[in-house]
């Protein structure tokens, strides 16, 4: 052979031949380099997906820490709106720690961790579900872009089911003697005959020309804590036409009210159906939405509170009656 030939030659002793060439070992070491390079990439894969999902979890965990703290500094706005009323009902008068004067409808809060926006409606600015004459309830919800048999409808259930016995007069037996009990809270509108979910809460639609326009939304105009009076500082546009008052004086009224708060406003008895006076003013109680807006981080969150002064040596004098934890 040519190996003993050259070992020969070179005049050395002949040594061992090398090993044959062998295409099947070549192949398993091939694979073998190849399964490596396959394992390498999917362990970088799953790497690469662990720390995506952290990095992710971490995100999250973070934006539900930003919402806790946006939330309770929007609860702690509302609470802090309280302190002002119960310094303004016991403090003395001129008090310059109350920043909040009877019929302001907005307030703003400036905290070291942000800003809390508050929209203050008086309950008196609404219509009482209890107390309101049918036809002023018809025309609310055709107010609110209603159909009018739904209206009626509407209407003629409220008048019907607030006929059942409350808690203070039985003198026509049990409490529960008809088909629903009589209104303990507002939801329970939603089982008035014609009521949907839509009327109750509001929907978008867009008018002739394109825009959007809320429609429906009974449960911002409607309430069980209001007053013989209208407080004009309070009522929408949709409570005021339906109490009477001419479209020329709700628009004098929406534009003054822009300017300062209504204090003394009175006037005789108004519109169709039943006597309503209006008057200025602030409220015994109140529905307050406050949005919080962290300072470092874009997270907002919205609260709702329903506030009430109650009744002398039966209730406490000032709280909440109860809260609406909402989000945006």
């Amino acid at each position: 052979m040519r190996w003993f030939h050259q070992r020969t030659e070179w005049g050395g002793p002949p040594g061992p031949p090398p090993a044959p060439w062998s295409a099947a070992g070549d192949r398993a070491r091939g694979g073998a380099l190849l399964a490596v390079l396959w394992l390498s990439a999917a362990l970088s894969a799953i790497v690469f997906a662990l720390a995506w999902t952290v990095r992710g979890e971490i995100e999250r965990a973070g934006t539900a820490m930003d919402g806790a703290r946006a939330h309770f500094l929007a609860q702690g706005g509302i609470e802090r709106f309280l302190l002002h009323l119960s310094w303004g009902q016991g403090g003395p008068g001129g008090d310059p720690r109350i920043a909040f004067r009877p019929g302001q409808r907005a307030l703003r809060w400036e905290f070291p961790s942000g800003v809390v926006d508050l929209e203050i409606t008086g309950e008196n600015g609404k219509l009482d579900i209890n107390n309101a004459p049918p036809a002023i309830l018809a025309r609310l919800c055709i107010a609110l872009g209603i159909d009018s048999d739904r209206a009626g409808q509407i209407a003629g259930g409220i008048a019907a089911l607030r006929q059942t016995p409350t808690a203070g007069n039985f003198s026509f037996g049990s409490s529960f003697s008809t088909l629903w009990p009589s209104f303990m809270q507002m939801e329970d509108l939603l089982k008035v005959p014609g009521m949907t979910p839509d009327l109750y809460y509001g929907w978008w639609e867009r008018d002739p020309a394109g825009r959007l326009v809320e429609r429906g939304g009974l449960a911002r105009h409607l309430t069980l804590l209001g007053d013989a009076v209208l407080n004009v500082n309070y009522a929408s546009p949709a409570v005021l036409r339906a109490a009477g008052v001419p479209d020329g004086r709700v628009a004098e009224i929406l534009q003054l009210r822009q300017t300062r708060v209504i204090e003394d406003f009175s006037t005789g008895a108004i519109g169709a159906g039943g006597p309503m006076q209006l008057a200025g003013g602030g409220s015994r109680a109140y529905t307050v939405r406050a949005t919080a807006q962290l300072r470092d981080r874009p997270v907002r969150r919205t609260v709702g509170a329903l506030i009430r002064f109650g009744r002398p040596k039966v209730e406490p004098p000032l709280g909440v009656v109860r809260w609406y934890p909402t989000a945006n």
